[in-house]
């Protein structure tokens, strides 16, 4: 009944969700058919399965139709307060995805870990839960219906899915590396601890005072070294545009070789697919085993 005009894909981690922007032809057809907030859409090509896909905005432009829509339905974006009391992981992804009406998986994560105090401050599920699985060294990743809680660590000694071989001035390739933070302090009236990047160069010193409800040394522990991991992975990243890739997806292991700066064990962070001009666009992060 439609063709499709446009369709790009971003498969992505950590403070987004997925999403779809896709625009058909012959517009009046799309407008018979009356789509709705939340309406389920799932594209599957050459090989690729974006999952399911919760329609947010459609309009018609100049004849066409075009779909915007993300791996969060529009409930779970409704802000509230709400306090976690002695609570496991597994607990408050359960709540939360009870309440966005999806399901939810942990991978990398002890779920039986209990968080003796945490609040959802006037946000969303996804953003709080985005907030709170930052503390723990993990990230949030919503696909298919459901909220995915990934540790960090876990996913950097996942099997390698790709390995790829750059040259010196390949086209296509970006390479940026910035200064890692060399500690991280967490202080609470409970307690306060410390966590170091043992590879990082210089004297970056962060102080979260206050801001971070870490009951005891044991738990602010962690979650300093949760922040630092968070924070140091983001100060490298290798981009690359290529071909269309299917097997790009966020938080897969990629290996790069070659006699360049970038060789080593790598993370996809985000992807964009262009399903029409078959092309792929890859930010990767490198690996980082030196919290401690």
């Amino acid at each position: 009944m439609v063709q499709v005009k446009s369709c790009i894909v971003r498969d992505v981690c950590a403070i987004r969700c997925d999403s779809l922007d896709i625009t058909f032809e012959n517009a009046a057809g799309w407008q018979q058919w009356g789509p709705q907030e939340d309406d389920w859409i799932q594209i599957y090509h050459g090989g690729y399965d974006t999952g399911i896909m919760y329609l947010n905005t459609a309009m018609p432009e100049d004849g066409k139709y075009r779909i915007l829509a993300t791996s969060l339905p529009c409930r779970a974006r409704n802000k509230k307060f709400k306090s976690f009391t002695g609570k496991t992981i597994e607990e408050i992804m359960r709540t939360c995805s009870m309440e966005s009406g999806m399901e939810f998986s942990i991978y990398g994560l002890n779920g039986k870990t209990v968080i003796p105090y945490i609040q959802r401050l006037d946000e969303g599920c996804a953003a709080f839960l985005e907030r709170f699985l930052t503390l723990e060294g993990a990230v949030l990743k919503c696909v298919n219906g459901k909220y995915v809680a990934i540790g960090i660590e876990y996913a950097q000694k996942l099997n390698v899915t790709q390995t790829i071989e750059l040259a010196p001035n390949q086209d296509g390739v970006q390479h940026v590396r910035n200064s890692r933070h060399k500690k991280l302090t967490i202080i609470t009236p409970h307690a306060a601890a410390s966590a170091e990047d043992t590879e990082a160069t210089g004297n970056l010193h962060m102080i979260l005072s206050g801001t971070v409800p870490a009951a005891d040394a044991v738990q602010a522990g962690r979650w300093a070294r949760g922040k630092l991991l968070h924070i140091n992975r983001k100060s490298e990243s290798l981009s690359l545009d290529t071909e269309f890739n299917p097997g790009f997806t966020a938080m897969v292991r990629i290996d790069i070789t070659g006699s360049t700066d970038a060789s080593g064990e790598w993370v996809v962070d985000e992807v964009q697919h262009d399903l029409i001009e078959l092309k792929t666009m890859t930010t990767l992060r490198r690996c980082i085993t030196s919290i401690r």
